[in-house]
């Protein structure tokens, strides 16, 4: 019977010592229950913390926005007139901004907005803009087909200018480019006659290093009261489109040489050569 007991007794205890080491975990289970639970305890801070940074954006937008001017304010591009200066070899960019249509208003159009009040109102019920729309159309049809391009005259002629200016070199490899924009270009009313027109562009220069950073910048015009260009009426343009070209070309030329004058006059940096000892 005492056998019996202490044969129970032994089986009692090598069962329990098997239950309780298949209940013991492992270490890398113990490691992985524990990150779960760092984990849980750490999501409703990590939320709160992504809700208050989502706020603290949202606010700092909105007081961006309050303090933004109402207007549009321009970007000034401040020219490297020292790096200008350093520069030599430069060439004419062919592709020439330009707004590509031609600008016309009438002289009856240009005063009617003077004698409104004279006319009591009546003034407004003349058609000045569609007038000027036909002219316009007309014109930039007719400029077109003769294959006037006032954007090829400008970069032709600058360049022309900028060698005889003899300041800048179109030798390769160039440091620079020259781009030209067409502001505007038009036929403009004489202010000395009743119907002849004259045709006046507005330029603006720039030259730019090959990365692109500007090194100078220039303005130049031509008005209606140039002299050398012969002018002409809408009709006597249409009949005899030459005229047209050539008294852009000279609008063109001029308003080329007062730009090239500008770009020539940037100063070379002066190169000191240290004497041998």
């Amino acid at each position: 019977m005492k056998k019996i007991v202490t044969l129970a007794t032994a089986l009692l205890a090598v069962f329990a010592s098997i239950h309780v080491f298949a209940a013991t975990p492992s270490s890398a289970e113990a490691r992985a229950a524990a990150e779960t639970a760092r984990q849980q305890v750490a999501a409703p801070v990590n939320a709160a913390r992504d809700r208050a940074s989502a706020q603290t954006s949202a606010v700092r937008d909105q007081v961006k926005d309050k303090l933004k001017s109402p207007f549009k304010l321009p970007k000034f591009d401040v020219p490297n007139l020292a790096q200008a200066a350093k520069t030599h070899r430069a060439s004419v960019d062919e592709k020439v901004t330009s707004p590509r249509t031609l600008t016309y208003k009438s002289r009856a159009s240009r005063v009617s907005r003077w004698i409104a009040p004279l006319t009591m109102g009546l003034i407004a019920y003349v058609p000045f803009d569609t007038i000027n729309a036909s002219a316009t159309g007309r014109m930039n049809n007719l400029m077109a087909e003769e294959k006037i391009s006032v954007e090829s005259m400008a970069a032709e002629a600058l360049a022309e200018q900028l060698k005889q200016g003899k300041r800048w070199s179109s030798a390769e490899p160039a440091e620079g480019s020259f781009k030209i924009e067409i502001v505007r270009y038009a036929l403009d009313p004489v202010p000395t006659s009743l119907s002849l027109l004259r045709p006046t562009i507005s330029l603006r220069g720039r030259l730019v290093d090959n990365d692109g950073k500007l090194l100078w910048t220039g303005r130049a015009f031509t008005s209606s009261l140039e002299p050398g260009i012969k002018g002409a009426t809408l009709e006597q343009y249409e009949a005899d489109p030459e005229v047209l070209r050539k008294d852009f070309e000279t609008a063109v030329q001029t308003a080329t040489k007062r730009l090239a004058a500008q770009a020539n006059a940037v100063p070379k940096a002066s190169v000191k050569v240290a004497a041998a000892e």
